[in-house]
């Protein structure tokens, strides 16, 4: 599956999960695919429908913030991928982006501030939409769904389910099964300064664990996921990694 000779290859659903190291996992995703990848926030849901309906397909992976269903329009063969990250660490850190742009974000008024030891103070919807199980939410494509529920979609269409804190890891794996070309990524991060998880409560940590324990399920089961692929690997690309981890470079 050779992208830059166009030799047929899965179509490939690239679900940005908030918080999972987007940005970096974009830097790479956009020289591998060039003009046949398509951004999601470009189109509504039913223009992707319409675009995804199209004999000629004009794209071969679609990367943005959007819930696993999408490819019920696709008309080939497709895929789909995502990361997932420690859900304490997800959430922390989405509170502090949301923070920084505070005016965009319903429920909220610009003078608002959320904090971890405040969150279980805003509005049910917002939690419900934004933070329970919201990484959960984008594998499953619906809200409320469970830990094994999850795992059989896991199984049946995320061959490569990506890890944050094992992020190289992953991008071989990606790179592996689809055959991409050279990859040169540096981890991006993009909500410096905040703080950690250390610096709360024990009280205020065990709230936000009953927020993500679905979450928490998954995040667990993708993470040994991986690391068996990873202890199945031979010597010599188990060493290509290590030596991606220093360069940032993949041939």
């Amino acid at each position: 599956m050779d992208i830059a000779n166009g030799i047929s290859h899965p179509f490939l659903f690239f679900i940005h999960v908030p918080k999972t190291a987007g940005s970096s996992i974009f830097q790479f995703l956009y020289r591998v695919y060039e003009d046949r990848i398509g951004l999601f926030y470009e189109k509504d849901v039913n223009e992707w429908n319409q675009v995804l309906q199209q004999p000629d397909l004009p794209f071969d992976c679609v990367f943005g913030h959007y819930w696993y269903g999408l490819h019920d329009s696709v008309n080939r063969p497709f895929e789909y991928t995502a990361f997932v990250r420690d859900p304490i660490e997800a959430i922390l850190s989405y509170i502090y982006f949301i923070n920084r742009r505070v005016g965009e974000w319903p429920y909220l008024t610009t003078s608002q501030t959320i904090t971890p030891d405040n969150l279980s103070d805003l509005p049910e919807e917002m939690i419900n939409l934004y933070f329970r199980n919201y990484q959960t939410a984008y594998l499953a494509g619906k809200q409320n769904a469970s830990a094994e529920e999850t795992k059989k979609i896991i199984n049946f269409h995320y061959p490569i389910l990506g890890i944050t804190e094992m992020f190289h890891e992953s991008v071989y794996l990606l790179k592996r099964r689809y055959n991409w070309g050279p990859v040169e990524v540096y981890y991006v991060n993009v909500t410096p300064n905040r703080p950690t998880r250390k610096q709360f409560s024990k009280g205020t940590i065990q709230r936000i664990q009953k927020l993500v324990n679905v979450d928490t399920q998954i995040y667990h089961y993708a993470k040994k996921r991986l690391q068996q692929a990873i202890r199945s690997l031979p010597s010599n690309e188990r060493e290509l990694i290590e030596q991606f981890k220093k360069t940032g470079r993949l041939p």
